[in-house]
């Protein structure tokens, strides 16, 4: 191929490419928003392998300007062996869309959870399946939810670790509102910082892509901030 054939073909590449990813990104809705949660938990100083965590949960829309989702859940745990455990809990939440009437769920939900050191820092895998009640919606979804998170200190003996993790969540079967299959992905960096052995920060950017399953997707920017109090 010449010159200036191959020089043709690379242009008229680049310009397909750009126009592909205009396309996709037009196709995208995003959105700026901020996420909270406060937990509380208990110490697991204790000599009992039951634990427990309660949440509160506050999500905004358009940065700021106006509250999405709230929700209060709660957590019991059982220690298997020192690193892995069982739980189960529920959740009660309220999402007030742009459009149409506030969205009441009842969520119920069990989970696995193995943590251990990789690496110099320490790996967590968590599975959880939930089972969504929402009102008015034709029947409970199922869903299950696979996060992988990692984190490692600065340096050895720092307050300040780097944290990321992902997660993805699949729905098992349909409902009016939800379609089997992919429901979204969240991914997660940020910085955690141990104020002391009772209270903890964790903040950073968490991407979350929502599929459209024939519909628009959405893609959300989130500054996402989390504090921990222990008991």
């Amino acid at each position: 191929m010449h010159f200036r054939n191959r020089t043709t073909f690379a242009a008229t590449l680049l310009l397909c490419l750009f126009a592909f990813a205009r396309s996709a990104n037009a196709q995208t809705v995003t959105d700026e928003r901020v996420w909270l949660n406060v937990i509380l938990q208990d110490s697991g100083k204790t000599t009992t392998p039951w634990h427990w965590t309660y949440e509160n949960i506050f999500r905004s829309r358009d940065g700021v300007e106006e509250l999405d989702q709230m929700a209060f859940r709660g957590t019991l745990i059982y220690n298997l062996t020192s690193r892995s455990s069982i739980g189960g809990g529920y959740l009660i939440g309220k999402q007030d869309p742009a459009v149409g009437p506030n969205v009441i769920e009842h969520r119920f939900f069990g989970q696995y959870q193995w943590r251990g050191p990789v690496g110099g820092g320490t790996l967590t895998l968590r599975t959880r399946v939930e089972s969504r009640v929402i009102v008015d919606d034709t029947n409970a979804v199922v869903r299950a939810r696979e996060q992988v998170r990692f984190s490692r200190p600065f340096t050895k003996g720092n307050p300040l670790s780097w944290v990321g993790y992902d997660e993805l969540f699949v729905n098992l079967n349909d409902s009016n509102r939800y379609s089997n299959g992919v429901d979204n992905n969240r991914a997660f960096a940020g910085i955690q910082a141990t104020v002391n052995q009772h209270f903890r920060v964790e903040a950073g950017y968490l991407n979350q892509f929502i599929p459209g399953h024939g519909k628009l997707d959405r893609m959300y920017h989130v500054l996402s901030m989390s504090t921990q109090l222990s008991f």
